[in-house]
């Protein structure tokens, strides 16, 4: 039974040990009868929090929590009072000090936050206040608040006294909270500009650019462009011209929806009207229904959104490759972030996949997307457009690129494993036979696969040998090979130099210095697309955690985590930045497609990608790996005309057995037709041996093996001689 004690009761406050363990002795029915309102839990709550009387505050808000209140009943609540709302406000941020009490209490803030949404957005009481603004000078201004509160949900209800003939004050009132409301009106506004009356429209304009919100000029421009009327087109150029200043820069129209398409792909906070909530507003309008929002879900908003005015760019110039890139990003974007089951009203479920139109695109808008995403460090979507190019497009496209730009080519260089594996792949596919820069990276890095895919390296940085240590058990249990431990990243280099490359930092350096290890991290080129989980005291995530929080590569933690929650956040950040963690049997499948392409390439006689430039990273790997994947390195390595891949396939050959034995001294017996003997004599007599003591296959096996060694009359006697 949990102990509440009445916020109007100094004494039962102020009470001790003996007072709270007498409380807890008394009957239920007792208590029952006594049991706080909701409003003395509240208060109890902002008490026990503001005294840091951790156990009780706790109690009174999970009490609270637990009556179900709907955010509209817990906003009364709060408003019980005008000192109940401030002191309550006062605990909410004081409680995020507390770990213990930081759930709840945000638990509490949302419902008091959604609460006063829900009111203001009612339309009912948008129409009540709209009514006030032609009132008294008090109904006015509480009528504004409640309007500015509204924000976008307003803006309908505002735009219609515009539209009519009417109320002239009204019209002014509502002109002037539209320009007082800033960019919450923009979106609404922009959607309506091309389908309202002229006379609408101009006053659209002005309005628009007494805002001065940029997001305002292609819709401005476009309108500028396409009006017969002189006076519309006035008004929108004057608008620009008030946003943008008079030397603005000139640009057409398709231009500027694609700039702006681009933009909302960053998931500006500037072009995000409701932070932190679960949905936004798409805008549309109609002449018979006036202007309609569609709520659409926030992980697609910005997608939708970035699609819809890629739309726009291409309507106006089709030809306009940025545009085709931008929504081909965007519409993979929208398939990576849109929840299970989620009927996006932008995107119908009866819609082509997006990896259909990236497909279909063809090479110049898939490799500026590439280019794009490796730009802005986003592993996910570099892969993605990499498979599409793989898929559609071949010949000498894919590593000439686009003027100065080689996308395909650059992804080689990428800090991600398998952006470089899925890059190295497209090219050898389509089997270059001119040579270009970058093309002595593709086949060491198809060899790198065979014995690296799988593989998942991370680096903990820290300065305390304890939480180090602790970090390291986590990452190992997680399946990571963790470096030596080091307190800078200085330490690590030469660690990060052996390795393929680095999937996930670890890190508990605190306040400027750790921050300063984060931006060090991003200016090295092998670990710029490395996901960094920074683990930092609580002042120090309020500081630094928003310069991060549209960083898919970085999280700023709070440390005290629990190793289930370090866990947590670490596949969080590593798949949101990189994808899931590689499979065995994806890694598999990597290592068997890079061994077939090599294979192609030696069969073929490439010249440009020698497969003899495989052999630093094939020998090692085979006496490391088994079954058919070890016969077909064996297999690459025979087209290799060196003594030392000879050497490795006779000795895999020796330590085998059975048909695994049969097929790598028949692929032993090619190298030697190929190149001749190389072997070392200990192999030749070994292999000697064999012939005389196998029998079946394998006799036969390693007999055509010594021919194809073309031994002196004197090495073959003892095979004579011993079938006598």
């Amino acid at each position: 039974m949990a102990l509440f004690v009445n916020a109007s009761s100094t004494v039962a406050r102020l009470a001790g040990a003996a007072t709270l363990t007498a409380a807890m002795l008394l009957s239920a029915p007792a208590f029952a009868q006594s049991a706080p309102s909701s409003t003395e839990l509240l208060d109890d709550f902002n008490f026990f929090v503001n005294t840091a009387n951790i156990d009780l505050a706790l109690a009174n808000a999970n009490a609270l929590l637990a009556r179900g209140l709907t955010p509209e009943e817990f906003l009364g609540v709060v408003e019980d009072s005008p000192q109940l709302e401030s002191r309550f406000e006062n605990a909410y941020l004081r409680a995020l000090r507390f770990g213990e009490l930081e759930g709840v209490a945000a638990q509490l803030y949302n419902l008091y936050e959604e609460g006063r949404r829900a009111r203001s957005r009612d339309l009912d009481e948008i129409d009540r206040n709209i009514a006030l603004l032609t009132g008294n000078a008090r109904a006015r201004q509480l009528a504004r608040s409640r309007l500015m509160e509204a924000g976008e949900y307003a803006i309908p209800s505002l735009l219609a006294p515009l539209m009519q003939e009417g109320d002239r004050l009204l019209q002014s009132e509502a002109q002037r909270l539209l320009i007082d409301m800033g960019r919450n009106s923009v979106k609404p506004l922009v959607a309506a500009l091309p389908g309202v009356a002229p006379n609408v429209q101009e006053k659209i304009c002005l309005i628009l650019g007494s805002i001065g919100y940029d997001m305002a000029v292609p819709f401005l421009a476009d309108l500028s462009a396409s009006t017969n009327l002189n006076s519309v087109r006035e008004a929108a150029d004057r608008a620009i011209r008030r946003i943008q200043g008079a030397n603005a820069q000139q640009l057409p129209v398709s231009v500027r929806y694609r700039n702006l398409a681009a933009a909302y792909l960053t998931e500006s906070p500037s072009l995000t009207s409701f932070a932190g909530e679960s949905h936004q507003l798409l805008w549309s309008f109609t002449p018979e229904l006036g202007l309609q929002p569609t709520a659409i879900y926030t992980e697609v908003y910005h997608e939708a959104m970035a699609m819809r005015l890629a739309e726009h760019a291409l309507r106006l110039n089709d030809s306009d490759i940025q545009a085709v890139s931008i929504w081909l990003e965007a519409n993979f974007s929208r398939e990576l972030d849109q929840p299970a089951g989620y009927d996006n009203p932008a995107y119908p479920a009866n819609r082509r996949d997006a990896r259909y139109y990236a497909v279909a695109a063809g090479s110049a808008p898939v490799q500026v997307a590439l280019g794009r995403a490796l730009e802005q460090r986003n592993t996910v979507m570099a892969r993605l457009m990499i498979g599409a190019l793989s898929e559609s497009t071949g010949g000498a496209t894919l590593w000439q690129g686009l003027g100065t730009s080689r996308p395909l080519v650059a992804a080689l260089s990428y800090p991600d494993r398998r952006v470089r594996y899925d890059a190295a792949m497209t090219i050898a596919g389509a089997d270059p036979r001119t040579n270009f820069s970058g093309a002595e990276l593709i086949v060491p890095t198809l060899a790198s696969v065979v014995g690296d895919a799988g593989t998942r390296y991370a680096i903990v940085i820290s300065r305390d040998e304890d939480r180090r240590q602790s970090f390291d058990s986590i990452l190992t249990d997680m399946e990571f090979v963790v470096l030596p431990p080091v307190s800078s990243l200085s330490e690590a280099s030469t660690f990060i130099a052996d390795i393929p490359g680095v999937d996930v930092i670890v890190t508990d350096i605190p306040d400027q210095p750790g921050i300063d290890l984060i931006e060090e991290i991003r200016r090295t080129a092998r670990l710029r697309a490395t996901p960094v989980i920074a683990l930092m005291p609580f002042e120090n995530v309020n500081q630094f955690g928003p310069r991060y929080a549209n960083d898919d590569l970085t999280r700023i933690a709070r440390e005290g985590l629990g190793a289930s929650e370090i866990r947590a956040t670490i596949d969080a950040v590593v798949s949101r930045a990189s994808g899931a963690p590689m499979s065995q049997e994806e890694a598999e499948e990597y290592a068997r497609r890079s061994l077939q392409l090599l294979e192609r390439l030696a069969v073929g006689r490439n010249t440009v990608l020698n497969v003899s430039d495989a052999a630093s990273s094939l020998i090692p790997a085979l006496p490391m790996t088994f079954d058919e994947m070890q016969v077909d390195v064996a297999r690459v390595l025979s087209y290799v005309n060196e003594r030392r891949a000879q050497v490795a396939i006779v000795d895999a050959a020796l330590t085998a057995s059975g048909n695994q034995r049969v097929q790598l001294v028949n692929i032993a017996s090619q190298s030697a037709k190929r190149f001749g003997n190389m072997l070392e004599n200990r192999q030749v007599q070994q292999m000697i041996e064999m012939a005389e003591n196998a029998t079946g296959e394998e006799a036969t096996a390693a007999a055509a093996f010594i021919g194809s060694l073309n031994l002196p009359g004197n090495r073959i006697v003892p095979l004579i001689l011993g079938s006598n």
